[in-house]
């Protein structure tokens, strides 16, 4: 038994990273803000869908679409990712998204993301701009948001850590198309469903690089 368990962990040891730990830009064949070969905006639902069905880390049991309008578009879909161990099948790594006129209107990726904002910088550039708000546990959401590239980031902070630095992980990655960035906003996509384009655009910063949140990039009210 003890030469068992020591096999199983020599394994593990030399496997390296498990899919679970990936970043989800190294679970992507292309970079940002292309995912997969899905591009907001040019990506039609029968491509997605046939993409989403020959990914091996999806579980394509999970694919699906509501075939039903809602807010701006006329559909929307989700999905998971499988995990690595068979005794832990709960996804930790989902996605979501839209469509309309038959084309992928936005791809967000939520949980297991395993990225911080310096993988991001790395490929698409420095966000434009930031909004740093409270939420109703003490902490800070901060929504990043790169308009003509068509790509939004955002996290949560913990309660004592308002500093945002390049080694900040965040909690879900979203590209969407830039042609609807305007759309959107007035549909309230960049602040968590909070403010309406013009409301936003009172509540958020230009970016100006990392630093304490409360110094930087203060809680604002529309």
């Amino acid at each position: 038994m003890k030469k068992l368990v020591l096999l199983i962990c020599l394994f593990i040891v030399a496997c390296g990273k498990s899919s679970d730990e990936m970043s989800v830009l190294d679970k992507s064949s292309c970079k940002l803000p292309c995912w997969n070969g899905v591009v907001a905006g040019q990506t039609t639902e029968d491509d997605l869908l046939k993409i989403l069905a020959n990914l091996p880390d999806v579980d394509p049991e999970t694919i699906r679409t509501t075939n039903q309008a809602w807010n701006i578009f006329d559909d929307q879909f989700y999905f998971s990712f499988r995990r690595s161990w068979a005794l832990n099948q709960s996804p930790k790594l989902r996605g979501e998204g839209s469509i309309k006129n038959n084309t992928v209107s936005d791809l967000i990726l939520c949980g297991g993301i395993n990225t911080s904002i310096s993988e991001l910088v790395e490929q698409i550039g420095e966000p434009e701009y930031i909004i740093s708000g409270n939420n109703f546990y003490g902490g800070r959401t901060v929504i990043l948001t790169h308009p003509s590239k068509g790509v939004s980031y955002w996290y949560t902070t913990e309660l004592d850590r308002f500093e945002i630095t390049p080694d900040t992980q965040i909690g879900c990655l979203g590209i969407f198309d830039p042609l609807l960035y305007e759309e959107m906003l007035e549909a309230k996509f960049f602040s968590a469903g909070y403010y309406n384009a013009e409301e936003t655009l009172k509540v958020q910063y230009l970016w100006d690089g990392y630093g304490n949140l409360d110094e930087k990039y203060p809680p604002r009210q529309p």
